[in-house]
């Protein structure tokens, strides 16, 4: 079996990484590179004169210094300057060339980490392109982000074909033995076609109906319901069960015996002859393990918008067939890929004690990969496909995505603008995007110029950009955030973009900072209507924030929203309105109806919620709040309503009582054992209990604990048995 780096094969995946150990286990570096390293020099290629003198001018001195400018790379005599310039450094090399990556890459000394910025397409033009041109090398010379930790496969090449026998056999030949011959195939026939006669024996055939498939590369689980008694992966075609039949009922086909269950008398003889034990008339549903799928079927078995890598539903497009043919071939041995997030349970809202609050990654995800898990949820790593979009929803931080991480892409966001405005440019629009966009943007680009204002930002996924990276980006210096995803995203996505953008707007227009049209934007569709929303510019909010980005999610924002208010125009007087679902906002309480059981604090995972030992309160710190609404549906008073707004003022960072009850006290020892309204709805609830029948047993329901157990093993004798403290 053969070491190979993962290479997917889905737009939405990876690009190769390389592996580094380290005392934690298997690492995985973002760049090819594997270098922590800042640049030490940029190389910028003019590409013959599309990338002029004047754009290179303008560069800030302080990025200026280290840039060398050559005509072109793209011939031999700039391969041997690379070459020569790669040689006198092991520090990483920044170069202003996108299209020719992997020619450079062969020819750099050996050792010498590359990075590539695209000149060619985003740096055209004179004076005016100077402040891209300035960001885009101030982004190449950043070092790589941390390692992330890697999730493994292994493939061995078992290829389950599922679909009508014929199709699924014909492919079967053609893939059977081959990476080094290490592909074996099943095929799953289901439908009652017979199977060509020359067809050889070297690939079993399973005639099967209510075929299913779990799973994902190297680790498929097939079930099925045998649709015919003969196993023709046994069956040896010795044909004594021809010979024994007395129905005519046992045919052959180019594989196997087949038994024509509508001729058949079930005597069984068949099965008497069969030295293979290929003949089971029982038919129970079976299980089988495989590493990779081909699904033949007009439905594919795995119906989400990302399904797992190793699993291929093509239909019966011969296209489509012939390209997952390819990429099977290339997934056998052992692969990588960066585990996308981290998950810090204890502060999840999904639910405590069966009861259902935030469900919002299980409800973004696209690949199936989170699901319920007790009180908090479960995240099968193999099948993430790193979108990000569910730390993007999560409202807590429970959920944080690390390719990479919100401080590197800050860093990336904030060196960027620094770049921009030291060569003169004004706020521009950043415009963020996957690495599938980013592809189509820079097609775009080699006949199209960008406007003068838009500076854009590949990250892994757009659906990772939440609301702390857009207000984080106005915060330090971006007039507008255009967020872009392509036309078939899914719509857990779009949604996801929406909700974060609607809310960071609702932030500002609070503050009083928006001015005309909206400050953070999505947008659906090509490379066209991505540039278009870019035209319109709008200047800084103020200052540039000076702070850095946190991987706690609530960290980052509640620093955005300290400066934002700083910048707006007045003082924060009042709580800012936010759009329903949002995931800060207050927690209004009817008095008349809760009784203080507190059964809200223990709900509450964010601790919000919280109580007073000197006396029956219930105490509330809305800045903590998450909305999730888990202390709603717990109350059993149904006593509180949440709503979604966003209070600045430093009061929502203090515990505010939201009730107050005096404590009632024993009747017989005068402890206080709980709030006067949590008794008096005791007393009126069980009052009419056979239990508390007599005065001296209600008398008890005014009792703390230890003094209710003691008056029942005094007066208990030659009564009817008595209720206990756990009763209560």
């Amino acid at each position: 079996m053969h070491q190979a780096h993962f290479l997917p094969w889905k737009p939405w995946a990876l690009r190769p990484v390389a592996i580094h150990k380290n005392d934690g286990g298997d690492v995985l570096d973002f760049a090819e590179s594997g270098s922590t390293q800042p640049s030490k020099g940029t190389i910028l290629c003019r590409c013959q004169g599309r990338v002029s003198d004047a754009a290179a001018d303008g560069l800030p001195p302080e990025l200026a210094a280290d840039v060398t400018r050559v005509d072109s790379l793209c011939g031999s005599t700039g391969l041997a300057q690379l070459a020569r310039f790669s040689a006198n450094t092991d520090a990483p090399l920044s170069i202003g060339c996108h299209r020719e990556a992997p020619r450079l890459e062969a020819a750099a000394a050996e050792g010498t980490p590359l990075r590539f910025f695209p000149a060619r397409e985003y740096a055209t033009g004179g004076t005016a392109a100077s402040p891209r041109l300035a960001a885009l090398i101030a982004m190449a010379r950043l070092p790589d982000p941390p390692p992330v930790e890697s999730v493994a496969y292994s493939s061995h090449g078992r290829l389950a074909i599922l679909g009508a026998g014929p199709l699924a056999l014909a492919w079967a030949e053609r893939l059977h033995g081959k990476a080094d011959g290490q592909i074996a195939v099943t095929v799953f026939a289901e439908d009652e076609d017979p199977l060509p006669a020359s067809s050889p024996r070297r690939v079993a055939v399973q005639r099967a109906r209510q075929v299913a498939v779990d799973g994902w590369l190297g680790a498929f689980e097939v079930s099925w319901t045998p649709a015919n008694p003969v196993d023709a992966s046994l069956c040896t075609g010795c044909n004594a069960c021809l010979e024994a039949c007395t129905s005519d009922a046992i045919v052959r086909d180019g594989v196997a015996a087949y038994v024509d269950l509508a001729r058949c008398n079930d005597k069984r003889r068949c099965v008497e002859v069969c030295k293979a034990g290929a003949i089971d008339f029982r038919q129970a549903p079976r299980t089988a393990a495989f590493d990779l799928v081909l699904d033949l079927g007009n439905t594919p078995r795995l119906a989400m918008v990302h399904p797992p890598q190793g699993y291929f539903a093509t239909g019966s497009d011969s296209l489509a067939i012939g390209d997952a043919a390819l990429a099977l071939i290339e997934l056998v041995g052992d692969f990588d890929k960066p585990r996308y997030f981290d998950y810090k349970r204890s502060v999840c809202a999904h639910s405590r004690n069966r009861i259902e609050g935030c469900s919002r990654c299980i409800d973004t995800c696209s690949t199936s990969a989170i699901s319920a898990d007790g009180d908090g949820i479960r995240v099968e790593a193999h099948l993430c496909m790193g979108c990000g979009a569910c730390a993007s929803v999560c409202p807590s931080g429970a959920m944080r995505y690390n390719y990479p991480g919100l401080p590197h892409t800050g860093s990336q966001i904030r060196s960027a603008l620094a770049g921009w405005q030291a060569a003169g440019g004004s706020a521009p629009t950043l415009l963020l995007h996957g690495r599938d966009e980013s592809a189509e943007l820079l097609a775009w680009a080699e006949t199209e110029a960008l406007p003068a204002g838009l500076l854009p930002l590949t990250l892994h996924d757009a659906a990772s950009a939440g609301p702390d990276m857009l207000l984080y980006a106005l915060c330090v210096g971006a007039g507008r955030v255009v967020v872009w995803q392509k036309d078939g995203a899914p719509s857990s996505y779009l949604a996801s973009m929406k909700r974060a953008a609607s809310f960071g707007n609702a932030v500002l227009g609070g503050l009083g900072l928006v001015v005309g049209e909206a400050r953070l934007v999505t947008v659906a569709g090509d490379a066209a209507a991505a540039v278009a929303a870019c035209h319109t510019s709008a200047p800084a909010l103020g200052a540039a924030a000076r702070f850095h980005p946190q991987d706690d999610k609530r960290g980052t924002l509640d620093l955005c929203f300290r400066h934002l208010a700083g910048l707006a125009p007045a003082d924060v007087v009042a709580p800012i309105a936010l759009p329903e679902g949002s995931p800060y906002g207050g927690l209004a309480i009817d008095k008349g109806k809760c009784t203080l059981c507190l059964a809200c604090i223990n709900a509450c995972p964010a601790k919000a919620l919280s109580d007073d030992e000197s006396q029956p309160r219930l105490q509330f710190r809305e800045a903590s709040c998450v909305q999730c609404g888990l202390c709603v549906a717990t109350c059993p008073e149904d006593a509180l309503q949440l709503s979604a707004r966003l209070d600045l003022r430093p009061s929502a960072k203090q515990p505010q009582t939201l009730n107050e009850d005096a404590p009632c006290h024993c009747v017989s020892c005068g402890k206080p054992f709980g709030s006067t309204a949590t008794v008096r709805a005791m007393v009126t609830r069980l009052s009419g209990h056979s239990l508390f029948a007599t005065p001296a047993q209600q008398k008890r329901l005014l009792m703390c604990g230890d003094c209710r157990v003691i008056d029942m093993l005094e007066h208990g004798k030659g009564q009817a048995p008595e209720t206990t403290v756990f009763d209560l």
